[in-house]
């Protein structure tokens, strides 16, 4: 019997953070070459971790390769650009987020 995980809509870079994701898996759900992301990491615009010579991601980088990719498709960005958009996004988020929970408390 297999059962199918449903990934949640991706509006947020904040998943679960004690999740990791494996190279390939990462790549795979992203519709990413493993290249793709290694370059990446080793221009440091993707945070990894290396246990035992396996490359891990958290949750949140899944949110974060969709969108650098999706940004580098669209517009024909160079990664550095389609990152710092990626970082902007996320800022932008959290700043939304932080003034929905200020006017939330003075209501």
């Amino acid at each position: 019997m297999t059962t199918h995980t449903t990934l949640p809509k991706l509006h947020s870079p904040e998943l679960i953070e004690d999740d990791a994701l494996c190279l390939e898996d990462l790549a795979r759900l992203c519709a990413v070459s493993p290249e793709w992301v290694l370059n990446r990491v080793h221009d440091e615009l993707l945070t990894a971790t290396w246990r035992e010579g396996v490359c891990f991601f958290s949750s949140a980088a899944l949110w974060r390769v969709r969108h650098m990719a999706a940004i580098e498709r669209q517009f024909d960005a160079n990664p550095a650009l389609a990152a710092l958009v990626a970082d902007m996004s996320e800022e932008i988020q959290r700043l939304r987020d932080q003034l929905a929970f200020y006017e939330s408390r003075c209501e």
